[in-house]
């Protein structure tokens, strides 16, 4: 592993504990031991806020672990922090905040473990798809809270558990290809297909996915202080890592189409990537802001994922056309208004599609946001709200059917060289590999 990867890696480490801390600051660190019981004891279907159901210190203790053993995880197989491990850990951070725990992780990973035995691969191989498949906690927590916590509901669990496992990471290898870059959500769309089958087998042998869900609300100054504090850290530490190229090659960043392959820190640095950070918290912010939403749970983790993958595809350039599409539907739909709260959901998550924009123009990809806006409140049906990436699932659907129309009528944008203080024959070299990959 390369010098770069381990700094970043200790950079995880200490954002894992400031988020402990900022929960403890902003909540009540007393509440943390019953407030993570009840994460425990949370089937954690859509839409269950942590935040609502244990408290904001529990919630963010929730966030701090998952992130920090999953960042271990990760450095112990000896994978790079670069692109795709920043947007790992960014989304694993964000679903820390509903939906995913320390302890229905684990047995997903089991499977995915177990599929490198069996296949006689390094752990490490599809330890990242592993991570990812962890969106289908929900299902996990279905099977061990099934008629109370007993051995034999635990071992529905581990079951259930290395079937995702397994599964996910051979699934999302195919699913990426007819994907075509477009869904950023590779993964979310693979477990989607998977939740498909799953959960009705589940439910014919008499698991119940009934949830009454919860959201949080009147955390709008104090999470909203936090995140912009945090976003001016980011571009701060942009500026600090490469005072000289930071925002130049930040402008280059723009001109990206923002597909998978596009390893922002491979192709413009570290220092740009933390200002696209930046540059994406702030404008996440202010819109949930100025539509009078919601800061809790469910949006917090909409914002850290799209921290993440602000390291891999998204950037201001290609999230606004989506945000702006989704909100027109929430405006001109008779059923729900952009403060819906799976709309807010949708804003966020549904970025999914920003290669979409960042490919096809400003209009491709707010025309296939509006779609977006009324197809994802009832993508998820099917998956009995088990899939916690129904934006991923439903956004796939919408790729797969706009491609063929959209690459015959529009030139695309295929931008896809390094920034200028990249382009030394060393860093060539690593683009081409890592575009190989």
């Amino acid at each position: 592993m390369d010098r770069e990867s381990r700094k970043h890696y200790h950079w995880v480490y200490f954002t894992s504990v400031c988020i402990a801390i900022v929960g403890i600051i902003l909540g009540d660190y007393r509440t943390i031991p019953e407030g993570m019981k009840a994460i425990f004891y949370s089937k954690a279907i859509l839409i269950t806020d942590y935040i609502a159901l244990a408290g904001v210190a529990a919630a963010f203790f929730n966030v701090a672990l998952v992130t920090l053993f999953s960042a271990i995880l990760m450095r112990l197989n000896h994978l790079p922090m670069h692109g795709r491990s920043i947007l790992t850990v960014g989304l694993m951070a964000g679903f820390g905040f509903f939906g995913k725990n320390i302890y229905t992780m684990w047995f997903i990973l089991l499977g995915t473990y177990l599929l490198g035995v069996i296949c006689k691969e390094k752990f490490s191989k599809n330890l990242m798809s592993g991570l990812l498949a962890t969106s289908l906690g929900p299902i996990v927590g279905v099977a061990y809270l099934h008629n109370g916590v007993t051995p034999l509901s635990v071992f529905y669990a581990v079951i259930v558990g290395i079937i995702i496992g397994f599964v996910i990471p051979l699934l999302a290898i195919h699913t990426n290809v007819i994907l075509r870059g477009l869904n950023l959500y590779n993964v979310g769309f693979a477990v989607g297909l998977l939740a498909m089958i799953m959960v009705p087998v589940m439910h014919s042998l008499n698991f119940s996915f009934d949830n009454q869900g919860c959201w949080s609300t009147g955390n709008n100054m104090q999470f909203g202080i936090f995140l912009y504090m945090l976003s001016l850290v980011f571009i701060l530490c942009g500026y600090l890592a490469d005072r000289d190229n930071a925002f130049k090659n930040y402008i280059t960043l723009l001109k990206r189409p923002g597909l998978g392959k596009d390893d922002f820190t491979y192709l413009d640095g570290i220092g740009a990537v933390l200002v696209n950070m930046g540059v994406n918290t702030i404008i996440c912010t202010t819109y949930l802001l100025l539509i009078k939403g919601d800061l809790n749970g469910p949006t917090l983790g909409g914002i850290f994922t799209i921290i993440g993958f602000s390291a891999n595809g998204k950037h201001a350039k290609n999230i606004i056309p989506v945000m702006l599409g989704i909100f027109i539907g929430g405006l001109i739909s008779p059923t729900y208004s952009p403060t819906t709260p799976g709309i807010q959901m949708a804003v966020l998550f549904g970025t999914t599609l920003a290669p979409v924009a960042g490919t096809y123009g400003f209009v491709a990809g707010t025309f296939a946001a509006i779609i977006h806006s009324s197809a994802v409140l009832k993508s998820g049906i099917s998956a009995g709200g088990a899939n916690l990436y129904n934006n991923g699932f439903c956004g796939g659907v919408i790729s797969i059917v706009l491609y063929p129309v959209l690459s015959r009528f529009l030139k695309a944008n295929t931008f896809n060289e390094p920034s200028e203080s990249r382009c030394k024959p060393h860093d060539i070299e690593v683009v081409a590999v890592a575009a190989e990959v």
